[in-house]
């Protein structure tokens, strides 16, 4: 017992006041956080947010739950302005001492308390004082062990902080941890009309999970029936606890910033004036104003979008000037898509037009910017895209990178108004650019030897400063070879392009013609090499470049693609759903190829509903983005047409099938689309195996595809056909011989995923190949409708379990019956029986 300290422990209130006995309305317990500040065993536990944040109820409700043996001390500042020595008197009365306690004397008691408490100090004082501050990080370090400090606050005190972390005595929650999650938004509403959680997402967004934003809005939706944007109780909340005394020119410059998407001290300096503008900006952090540091951008801030709202609301117009003066500080820079962006705030289309044409197409794939020059299009008169030939070329090339072909082409179309005959190499040079996107268009339309012709000529002429250009020319080269089965010469251009983008630096190219090598090596049905090239592409130290950008997206739903193709269907399910949603941030058609991945693994899980759910998104996706039908049709009705195999549809599939192959013969378009150069011999394929299940006998058209597969080095398209020309082979020897190359073949490829296939059998183990092929002279299929058969079933029941025709399971039936050398289902299933291909 000391001098100082009191008989018996006591907890005396401050102000009249002790812990809070009253919860408020609604209050629900924030469990995961009152747990993760229990358990830490530390002397400071820091809650730094600004107002509205539930810092108080937090904190008095870790003191209601605190453990025998220790008392809390609750004290209430109130965020007032309390000098050094007026906050060592509240201290010493909440903690039983005289209230006439010096500061050495309050540090001498503290450093000999007996007794452990928790000292809470809710809403330490707001206004920044370098004395107040000293004064508590003194009182820190004299306390006795016993005693722990809970302090909650709008801004961090200028005390040791880093020391305190350093030793492992420092617990810290920020406005990040305190924001409300979806989970307790719903569970607070659930609390006044369970029929409110329908909007709980919505007022989240609204609010970012600001507690104090949430309740103001659910009140004043409560009363008008819906959760009101301008809502007055929120901007009386502000104006009291928020702006309420603030300096004017605080005030203001807060009222300026409120208008930006991002600052920096810089350009405070430069919006607000040279040699305040730093200062006010220090000033409304040190007061915890809603000011916080952007994630990944150093020394740049954001004012909390919430509040930048009502802030916005507040001062209404008038803030042209402020943006005009940061486009062109941003402009000064170098930094084009803040200028563009504060020059459309600012009402000024023609500077934002005049700082468009900087962009590069090497930008146009990184970022935001390809979605944003989109976005910008419908922003900015029509006739001031057109106005100069800088602008016309980068609205094409942005247009043609998101499939919008027929646009890109007239867009291309107007430089034939600009014609500098004075200037011969300029003339040149549009014309080649000209070239370029016309034979970019060609392609995505099918059209071989028009894309060819247009693509070589622009190569010729295309001067050295538009690589980016002739690089997707090289791109498109290198896809057209792999579209057309010849390998070896797609391989020789990839590499070229490959060298030269390795020449101009840039990583973002780079990574495109990686994409095109992966598609060759996918192909050749090499997915484990493509998938570790593409894997090191995304690993590479400098890889960070890639990170949200389109093509980054791409890289990772090709990675989904491939890990199918070997087997691994959950890796691929996350792939898909990271690489979709990355190109749908960024407005990329790639985000198709998800889609169709997530059909296929529905499909393989025999949920025929949800794979054409996801087709259907992938069809509605690219028509809302204006993508041409070439880019994606066929493939689209290949899928369709697979999956209303499997239902029995037959007439329907064929329909589907022959029409795209007419479209190709009437239009001599000979090209299958980007990123799926098997789309025509698959085509074939699957009508001949409609033809299959009609009796007709298809042995010799397949080999002809197996050949030319063959021949092309397509080794993962002919495993399918050989597997397929053995289940049409009624000759049992020819169908065991081509059985085993296919399987021989597929055990070499590792292709443990064939496409579309809903009921493949396993891949055989490595010494099992062979040796398997040899003693099953049935199909997989032939044996899931034998297993059938021997279980009783009717031909009706088996097309219904295996997603087959009537007709189809008749057609499985006799070959079964032809191979097996027997006349009767009873028979089959014996000789089967005998031979070891089922259990009995």
């Amino acid at each position: 017992m000391t001098a100082y300290a009191p008989s018996t422990p006591l907890v005396v209130p401050s102000c009249g006041k002790g812990v809070p006995l009253r919860q408020p309305p609604g209050h629900i317990r924030r469990e995961l956080l009152i747990q993760r500040l229990l358990e830490q065993d530390c002397r400071l536990r820091l809650l730094i947010a600004p107002a509205g944040f539930g810092k108080s109820v937090l904190l008095a409700d870790c003191a209601r739950a605190c453990p025998a043996g220790r008392l809390p001390v609750w004290l209430g500042c109130a965020g007032q302005a309390w000098s050094a020595g007026e906050f060592c008197r509240q201290l010493a009365v909440a903690l039983g001492y005289p209230p006439d306690f010096t500061e050495a004397q309050l540090l001498a008691a503290l450093a000999q308390e007996p007794r452990a408490l928790w000292i809470m100090l809710d809403d330490y004082p707001r206004e920044p004082d370098a004395e107040l501050d000293a004064c508590f990080d003194r009182l820190l370090a004299a306390a006795a062990p016993g005693l722990n400090w809970w302090l909650g606050s709008r801004r961090r005190p200028a005390c040791n902080l880093p020391r305190l972390l350093l030793e492992g005595e420092l617990f810290e929650l920020g406005s990040a941890d305190l924001a409300f999650s979806l989970a307790e938004v719903d569970a607070w509403l659930a609390q006044f009309d369970g029929r409110r959680v329908a909007g709980a997402e919505a007022l989240r967004a609204q609010t970012w999970g600001w507690p104090a934003a949430l309740r103001l809005l659910a009140v004043q939706g409560e009363r008008e029936g819906a959760a009101a944007p301008g809502c007055a109780l929120l901007r009386d909340y502000v104006e009291h606890e928020v702006l309420r005394g603030l300096p004017d020119e605080l005030l203001q410059a807060l009222l300026q910033l409120a208008q930006l998407p991002r600052f920096c001290t810089e350009l405070c300096e430069h919006l607000l004036g040279v040699g305040e503008g730093a200062a006010w900006l220090q000033a409304l952090r040190a007061r915890g104003l809603f000011i916080e540091a952007l994630e990944g951008a150093a020394d740049w801030f954001v004012l909390f979008p919430p509040l930048a709202q009502v802030l916005q609301r507040r001062i209404g117009g008038g803030s042209q000037s402020l943006h005009l003066h940061a486009s062109q500080w941003f402009a000064a820079r170098g930094e084009v898509r803040p200028a563009v962006e504060h020059a459309l705030l600012g009402g000024q289309p023609e500077v934002a037009a005049s700082f468009l044409e900087r962009f590069t197409e090497e930008q146009l794939l990184q970022g935001q910017e390809l979605a944003l020059i989109l976005r910008w299009r419908g922003e900015l008169p029509e006739d001031l895209l057109a106005s100069t030939p800088r602008l016309i070329l980068l609205n094409a090339w942005a247009l043609l990178l998101v499939g919008r072909l027929d646009e890109a082409q007239n867009c291309a179309d107007q430089l034939a108004r600009f014609q500098p005959r004075a200037d011969g190499e300029r003339l040149r040079e549009l014309f080649a650019q000209w070239q370029a996107i016309r034979g970019i268009v060609a392609y995505g339309r099918g059209c071989a030897e028009e894309a060819r012709a247009h693509v070589l000529e622009a190569l010729a002429m295309l001067p050295e400063g538009a690589w980016a250009q002739a690089l997707l020319c090289r791109s498109v080269l290198t896809q057209m070879a792999i579209g057309e089965g010849r390998l070896e010469d797609a391989q020789l251009l990839g590499y070229e392009a490959l060298k030269q983008a390795r020449r101009c630096g840039s990583l973002v190219f780079e990574a495109l013609l990686e994409l095109d090598h992966a598609l060759l090596l996918e192909a050749r049905g090499e997915f484990g090499r493509a998938q570790a090239l593409l894997r090191r592409v995304l690993e590479q130290p400098d890889g960070g470049v890639l990170r949200n950008t389109p093509v980054c997206g791409r890289i990772v739903l090709r990675l989904g693609r491939l890990a199918l193709r070997l087997g691994r269907a959950e890796e691929a399910r996350e792939q898909f759903h990271a690489g979709l949603a990355v190109a749908l941030e960024h407005g990329d058609p790639g985000a198709f190829h998800g889609y169709l991945g997530l059909a296929e693994l529905a499909a393989r899980q025999r949920d025929l509903a949800a794979a054409f759910a996801r087709l259907a998104e992938a069809e509605r996706l690219m028509q809302r983005q204006g993508v041409a039908d070439s880019l994606y049709r066929g493939v689209l009705l290949l899928v369709s047409s697979r999956l209303w195999s499997w239902q029995g549809h037959h007439e329907r599939a064929r329909e589907a099938l022959t029409r795209v192959l007419e479209h190709w013969r009437r239009h001599q378009v000979m090209l299958p689309p980007p990123n799926f150069p098997d789309l025509l011999p698959r085509l074939h394929h699957l009508l001949l195996l409609l033809d299959r299940d009609q009796g007709r006998d298809i042995g010799e058209a397949l080999q002809g595809l197996l050949e030319r597969a063959l021949a092309e080095g397509r080794q993962a398209l002919a495993c399918e056909f050989w597997l397929s020309y053995a289940e049409a082979c009624t000759d049992a020897p020819t169908a065991t011989r081509a059985r085993q190359a296919g399987q021989a073949l597929r055990q070499r490829l590792n292709y443990q995923g064939l496409w579309f296939v809903a009921d493949e059998l396993p891949l055989p183990a490595a010494n099992e190949g062979e040796a398997a092929a040899a003693e099953a002279p049935l199909s997989g299929r032939e044996l899931a409708v034998l297993q059938l058969i021997a279980q009783g079933c009717s031909n009706q029941e088996i097309a219904d379990r295996l997603f087959i025709s009537l007709h189809t399971v008749k057609t499985h039936a006799r070959r079964i019956n032809v191979k097996l050398g027997v006349q009767r289902r009873t028979q089959a299933v014996a000789m089967a029986k005998a031979w070891g291909l089922m259990g009995d």
